[in-house]
């Protein structure tokens, strides 16, 4: 049985390193294969002794073919099971740093060690779901390359009559992978999260490799995978987009997953049109707190960056708000509306309400422990999105924000919906702020006895939602501005602070 200790000392380089020599070893079989072909291929030698050399050369080819075939299934299982290692051993560092960050430790055996305060509930259930789960996970990998050595210990990586050395090497590599049956047609998150959990960790790996752009946009896959395989997919579009304005969202994207703190996960990633992207500082698979910020008006892939830095700055706010582990998501996952004009159009909102509640239903259904603390924020026309997803079919979430928001598509609390919210306490559950001088107020102004364009000032006092404190923001002569509508993230602005206890789950002011 696989302990703790055991998994903490597992090293990926190791498995690499047998991977790589068993692809030297092949090269040099059939370098040798080559030799023994050419002494079989001898002309001019008859006789007992050529017939006895064309035997035995015979019998080398096939022994060669064998050799080959094997070390090619075994190598190829190699790397896969090396990749599977890196998740692994990556989860199990997190694990460990989680605990370190909450005063606590986990021994060799799995056991979770106190410093000697008391230790949260929660912090403790859920080190204990990943414990039992890294270690069930890496007991799948350990079986599944076990059965590959013993399979190529027994000869069965073979193929008679293959013909050449290269197509022997094929046959084993074949013959080393699974056949895969792919994820439920116009499946629910749920279904797909069941289909994933059907397959080994080999299998996932395989999956992972040979098509990243499905797996890296699946609902119900978990975060370490979907990130994985848009990391992959991120590579390619890196080295393909030269020169277009989507391949600066790209490098931004490529900078964050770079950092350390908080590790980013790539949870989505298109880049067909304006391109969308799905990046999470934090892993929700895992966090007590997750968050969505859907950003507004002009928000494309080329301008993430900004986005992503928002992003990061929630995750300070909601950690010294008294988070003990959160992830804030930036869900470019809706083509947004281009520039004020278009804003006044439902179109773009309806036609991002469905993903968006498709994705929060998956982190409903990945996550780790017990169920997390979710939180659905939107700005400027991402609030109308959000709304209209929680109006038309309801959120899997706990709280909605919405900041300078120019309508939800609802005339107050009572249409909103939130999954484990009962109707009569949502009103305790949606937050909102706009800054005195955010130019959106102007299309919030009701003319001549009629409704805004996009519903309800989720502000006002009879939307019956909870308005929380933000910054005047910058004024000019007209007492509106431009630069206040994006000044909520500000350092200074109380209304950053307050997104942070929003997402602790916390009281705002």
């Amino acid at each position: 049985m696989l302990t703790w200790g055991d998994v903490r000392r597992w090293d990926p380089a190791a498995i690499g390193a047998v991977a790589d020599a068993l692809n030297d070893g092949c090269v040099r079989i059939i370098a040798a294969n080559d030799d023994v072909e050419a002494m079989a291929r001898f002309t001019g030698w008859t006789g007992d002794a050529a017939t006895a050399a064309s035997v035995r050369c015979g019998s080398l080819t096939s022994t060669l073919d064998r050799l080959v075939a094997g070390a090619s299934a075994v190598r190829r299982g190699a790397h896969e099971v090396q990749l599977a290692l890196d998740r692994i051993v990556a989860f199990v560092r997190e694990t460990d740093e989680l605990a370190s960050r909450n005063g606590l430790s986990i021994g060799s055996g799995g056991e979770i060690i106190s410093s000697g305060g008391p230790a949260e509930p929660r912090v403790m259930a859920e080190l204990a779901d990943r414990i039992e789960q890294i270690l069930r996970r890496a007991t799948d990998v350990d079986a599944d390359f076990a059965a590959i050595m013993r399979r190529a210990l027994r000869g069965e990586f073979t193929e008679q009559g293959a013909g050449t050395l290269a197509q022997a090497a094929d046959a084993g590599v074949a013959q080393s992978g699974l056949s895969i049956i792919g994820p439920p047609e116009n499946g629910t998150p749920g279904d797909t999260k069941a289909w994933w959990d059907s397959l080994s960790d080999t299998a996932k790996v395989a999956l992972l490799q040979r098509n990243p752009d499905l797996v890296g946009n699946l609902d119900g896959v978990p975060a370490a995978d979907r990130d994985a395989a848009n990391r992959a997919v991120l590579a390619r579009e890196l080295a393909r987009l030269h020169g277009d304005p989507r391949r600066t969202g790209l490098e931004a994207i490529e900078r964050r997953l770079a950092q350390p703190e908080p590790r980013a996960f790539l949870l989505g990633l298109d880049t067909s049109g304006d391109g969308k992207a799905i990046v999470s500082a934090g892993n929700p698979d895992t966090a007590v707190n997750v968050a969505t910020y859907v950003p507004g008006t002009g928000s494309e892939l080329a301008k993430i960056g900004g986005d992503l830095n928002r992003s990061d700055k929630m995750w300070a706010s909601a950690t010294t708000a008294g988070s003990p582990s959160t992830a804030v998501i930036t869900w470019l996952g809706y083509d947004a509306p281009d520039g004020i004009t278009d804003a006044a159009n439902e179109k773009y909102a309806d036609g991002g309400k469905a993903a968006l509640a498709g994705f929060q239903d998956g982190l409903r259904e990945t996550h780790q422990g017990p169920p997390s603390h979710n939180t659905v924020l939107g700005h400027s026309y991402g609030t109308t999105v959000v709304g209209h997803a929680a109006r038309d079919g309801g959120l899997a979430a706990d709280e909605l924000a919405f900041v300078a928001s120019p309508g939800v598509g609802a005339h107050d609390v009572s249409q909103l919906h939130l999954d484990g919210v009962d109707p009569g306490e949502i009103g305790g559950h949606v937050h909102a702020t706009v800054a005195e001088h955010d130019m959106i107020n102007l299309a919030n102004l009701e003319i001549a006895g009629y409704d805004p364009v996009l519903g309800q000032d989720p502000t006002d006092a009879e939307f019956g939602a909870r308005v929380f404190t933000s910054a005047p923001g910058t004024d000019d002569w007209t007492g509106y501005s431009k630069e206040a509508h994006s000044e909520y993230w500000e350092d200074n602005n109380p209304s950053l602070r307050n997104l942070g206890l929003i997402i602790a789950g916390k009281p705002t002011s």
